[in-house]
């Protein structure tokens, strides 16, 4: 959101820039009555004569409503990793942004990788959907090709976001160092949005692979659910691991990875962060082809993944642990081309 802001202030006073944080779904034990709720959403979206009424009211039952009153110019749906065909959320983000852009507002589907299966009930949505918004980007290549392939050709590829975040400085690496207690050599790990809190059998390789080749200690990074256990799981084995949650701001994460030998995990975001900070990554798959898309826009030669994949495992860590100041150096020059691209594409002068 930060990266966000930051890039509407040259077109807006972001003082008058709101997010929205949506009330999680409802009928979360009561699956059958979500899939109604959801089914009756997307009926409206399918029809284009549907009146803004109509609409609303399937929202409601997903847990939103919008006070017409307050009706903003402009709504940049920041879709991130929720547009994909096994997404909970997909339905209500895009029957948001229709009922918005039915009332009126210019509406901007923004920072966002889309990987649908072609035929399926969500991108058939998207592709009903997308054509009457204002503006489309997505953060990575296999997301526009695939929109693409939908027949989707009014797109923009725009680097994450996050990308615009200016670089931590050496003071911040070393306030983070001691303020955090980390070791004086270190190597951060992440989970992904493949893995759940009973995922150990995967990751629990990863955290022995990085150990036996580098003889470092580990720092786990865990703002999810899924890493928090994850981190838990490794600290009661050794409790030399630090585990550092989301208590500590989204600077000083910066700032610990910057002063990492490099990054091993699947988390997107965390990533950029190494990438701008010159940080090498052995990168990992999430739950949708993001990463891929990631390591192809950073022209990474490190390819990521598949955590089913146990045996690349040493191999790979290896090769970017001996190879880290090269491959360091070429994130660094990359994110700085990237930034300056997100810069320039990412708010464009649209009517309304």
């Amino acid at each position: 959101m930060n990266g966000l802001r930051g890039v509407l202030s040259g077109l807006c006073d972001t003082n008058q820039v709101n997010s929205v944080e949506l009330l999680p779904l409802p009928y979360r034990k009561i699956k059958l009555f979500r899939r109604h709720a959801v089914s009756r959403l997307a009926s409206c979206l399918k029809d284009p004569n549907a009146a803004p009424d109509v609409l609303s009211g399937a929202l409601k039952s997903l847990n939103y409503e919008l006070d017409a009153s307050q009706l903003p110019d402009r709504l940049y749906l920041n879709g991130e990793g929720d547009i994909h065909s096994r997404s909970g959320h997909l339905a209500r983000l895009l029957g948001i942004a229709s009922l918005h852009k039915r009332l009126g507002a210019c509406v901007c589907a923004v920072n966002q990788s889309v990987d649908l299966v072609p035929g399926s009930e969500a991108a058939s949505l998207v592709k009903m959907t997308y054509p009457t918004f204002d503006y489309i980007s997505v953060r990575e290549p296999c997301s526009l090709r695939l929109l693409n392939q939908l027949g989707l050709d009014k797109v923009e590829l725009v680097p994450d976001a996050a990308f615009s975040l200016p670089p931590v400085t050496d003071e911040e690496v070393a306030v983070a160092a001691f303020e955090l207690q980390l070791p004086a050599q270190y190597v951060c790990l992440t989970g992904s949005s493949d893995l759940n809190a009973r995922s150990a059998g995967k990751f629990l390789p990863v955290y022995e692979s990085v150990r036996q080749v580098t003889g470092l200690p580990v720092v786990m990074l865990a703002s999810t659910k899924t890493d928090k256990a994850l981190g838990k799981l490794l600290h009661d084995r050794n409790p030399e691991v630090r585990v550092i949650t989301d208590t500590v701001d989204y600077r000083s994460v910066m700032a610990v990875i910057a002063g990492s030998q490099m990054l091993v995990g699947g988390r997107f975001h965390l990533a950029i962060f190494a990438a701008l900070q010159g940080t090498p990554v052995v990168p990992f798959e999430g739950n949708t082809h993001k990463i891929k898309g990631l390591v192809e826009l950073l022209a990474y030669p490190v390819g990521s993944i598949d955590w089913k994949e146990q045996e690349l495992y040493p191999a790979q860590i290896r090769y970017v642990f001996e190879n880290w100041t090269a491959l360091g150096e070429s994130l660094r020059v990359r994110s700085h081309y990237l930034a300056k691209q997100v810069r320039r594409l990412a708010a464009p002068e649209l009517p309304g």
